[in-house]
């Protein structure tokens, strides 16, 4: 997709409101819960349209999944149906678009990706081809192990190995990006509360008064809960499956050893432009782990578990690269990342009590930027905009 695709899908998004004018205009208040990217994000985007916001979590900015993510931006392999791809393409512009209100450390690099398995690998191609007839799609392209090691020379992509090349990914540093937009927020009159639970909707005849907190009641118009793996016990509702922990790395700075996002067998690899590397295992922990996880801990139990873990996903990265041998690790941490049953976000209004609102990602680091404009001119407008309508919750009930 290009900036023009992006700007004319946006255009078709100006849909007649269902309020009135002076409705539109009375500055409502709203409460967001959850200040990751998706939270952090939509409350900016609020304020900015002139409602009156207020952003609380039960930790500090980035303490949950987004803080402790690989943070990759893209909109290929495996988003579908078409309506989440599209969504995800419109996120990447929509990042670019953000670029011109902050400075935010993004590498537009792209992504080389491939598996060890040949039926992984089998099914990633099957995968690409999908994609590739879709109206719309961002460039990807099927690539030799031998142009692929001429893009990145310190990994090994294997003997006469197929590589998957996504053009427009990009990676974000994502916990500098939350305080950027945090800042903005709170300059433009935005209140933040941290350290502050929800606990509790209260409503009148099906229609939401306030909510209660650990640091007391709220009177709001609007609640929008964009707090990840928390969101189905806040709200009583079941539409997550168990989430999942992803083991992140982040080294010290180095010279420049990665130029792309390295998407490899068993570990991912990406370099900010301040030459930190950033290490992320996704695979999750072995189901005998399940039980010492249950309480969903973002740090290891001591230190040696840590530096054993660290070793670990370090050689397997070493497996096929030679770029990590005098690295420094500075920070390992814990990321539970929210997972809707479907594997497709969750975004919109709750039937049972008229204004409350869900914004729960799979992908939320590449669907914030535009998720947060959708969500925005809903609930400001009154609109139920057609683009969301495959992610309702409403499909869980």
């Amino acid at each position: 997709m290009d900036r023009r695709t992006f700007t004319k899908l946006i255009g078709l998004l100006a849909l007649p409101s269902k309020k009135s004018l002076t409705e539109v205009l009375r500055n409502p208040k709203i409460v967001v819960v959850g200040a990751g990217i998706i939270g952090t994000m939509i409350a900016y985007e609020l304020v900015k349209k002139g409602a009156k916001v207020v952003l609380i979590d039960k930790e500090i900015p980035a303490s949950g999944a987004s803080g402790n993510s690989f943070s990759w931006i893209n909109a290929t392999y495996p988003k579908k149906p078409f309506s989440y791809n599209l969504l995800s393409q419109m996120g990447i512009e929509a990042y670019k678009s953000l670029e011109t209100e902050f400075n935010f450390d993004i590498k537009w690099s792209g992504s080389l990706e491939w598996f060890e398995e040949l039926d992984q690998q089998e099914n990633l191609f099957a995968e690409i081809k999908a994609i590739k007839k879709y109206p719309t799609y961002t460039p990807v392209s099927l690539i030799s192990s031998l142009e692929a090691e001429y893009l990145e020379p310190k990994v090994d992509f294997g003997d006469d190995n197929t590589i998957v090349h996504s053009e427009s990914d990009g990676a974000i540093d994502t916990i500098r990006a939350i305080q950027m937009i945090h800042n903005e927020f709170e300059r433009l009159g935005g209140e933040s509360i941290f350290s502050c639970e929800f606990l509790k909707l209260n409503e009148k005849n099906g229609r939401l008064k306030s909510i209660d907190t650990t640091k007391g009641k709220i009177e709001v118009d609007h609640a929008v809960f964009a707090c990840g793996i928390d969101t189905d016990k806040s709200l009583s509702i079941d539409t997550s499956s168990t989430p999942t922990p992803g083991i992140i790395l982040k080294s010290k700075p180095v010279d420049n050893r990665f130029n792309k996002i390295i998407v490899g067998p068993g570990v991912h690899i990406h370099q900010q432009n301040d030459g930190a590397i950033i290490l992320g295992e996704q695979d999750g922990a072995p189901i005998n782990h399940y039980d010492r996880l249950k309480e969903r801990p973002d740090k290891f139990p001591n230190k040696e578990f840590e530096e054993l873990h660290t070793e670990r996903i370090i050689n397997t990265a070493k497996n096929f690269t030679t770029g990590l041998e005098d690295i420094v690790i500075e920070k390992i941490s814990i990321g539970w990342r929210p997972l809707p049953k479907d594997r497709i976000p969750i975004i919109g209004r709750l039937k049972k009590i008229d204004g409350v609102y869900v914004s729960m990602m799979h992908s939320g680091i590449s669907l914030a930027a535009i998720v947060s404009k959708l969500v925005c001119e809903e609930i400001l407008e009154n609109k139920s905009i057609p683009l969301l309508d495959d992610f309702r919750p409403s499909r869980f009930a």
